[in-house]
């Protein structure tokens, strides 16, 4: 049988769930003779290296011992999910809070925003609009309204009174992403992107990836 997304998913579905982590996403690409398959995953507490090379290991013995995939060769790669991330769900919101997202609402209406408190019902999220000149503000969005958004990279200093209006204490660790280093007055924010191409890397500092390769049998 082909490697196929379905496939791999009824494979390494349950090993994902009990290792507790969340399925964010599994891809199959041909790539010469083999085929590349990857299975991003992601945790509230963000997983470690470590962490994600054991589930690697598990989750290529899983394939490997699977009478559907046979003796197929393929590259299989586990990471977590790249720093442009798409915001599809609440637990994305939730692990975000701090982070600046670019969101289009159903609308039409383009918000440049740090993600701020998730509501206890996972129905709305606040966020704050940066504004230099008179101060940044806070406004509440129902995910309904939310048509996409996605975390985006900031390359300045995060200003300290956005970080605060989402909680989020400057100089301290964002839940599940990393930490936010320092706090100052701003930095630009780019152009909305989704991030639906934005696949984890080794060279993404917000990604852990591990590689296991098999060859022909």
């Amino acid at each position: 049988m082909a490697l196929d997304e379905i496939t791999v998913g009824r494979a390494v579905t349950p090993l994902v769930e009990a290792a507790g982590y969340d399925l964010e996403r599994i891809r199959v690409a041909r790539a010469g003779a083999k085929s590349v398959v990857t299975v991003v995953v992601d945790t509230d507490g963000g997983p470690s290296l470590d962490d994600v090379a054991e589930l690697s290991r598990a989750v290529s013995a899983a394939i490997d011992d699977d009478p559907d995939f046979g003796k197929q060769a393929f590259t299989l790669e586990v990471t977590t999910p790249g720093a442009e991330r798409p915001l599809t769900a609440p637990r994305h919101w939730r692990r975000a809070r701090g982070r600046m997202a670019a969101i289009e609402l159903a609308d039409g209406t383009n918000l440049s925003a740090r993600v701020g408190e998730l509501a206890p019902d996972e129905a709305e999220v606040t966020v704050v609009l940066p504004d230099r000149r008179k101060g940044p503000t806070v406004r509440t969005v129902a995910l309904a309204d939310v048509r996409r958004a996605s975390v985006r990279v900031e390359f300045g200093v995060p200003d300290r009174r956005e970080l605060e209006l989402s909680g989020v204490a400057p100089g301290r660790p964002v839940p599940g992403v990393g930490p936010v280093i320092g706090a100052g007055d701003g930095s630009d924010d780019d152009e909305f992107d989704d991030g639906s191409d934005d696949d984890a890397g080794a060279d993404d500092p917000d990604t852990a990836t591990t590689t296991h390769e098999r060859g022909d049998k």
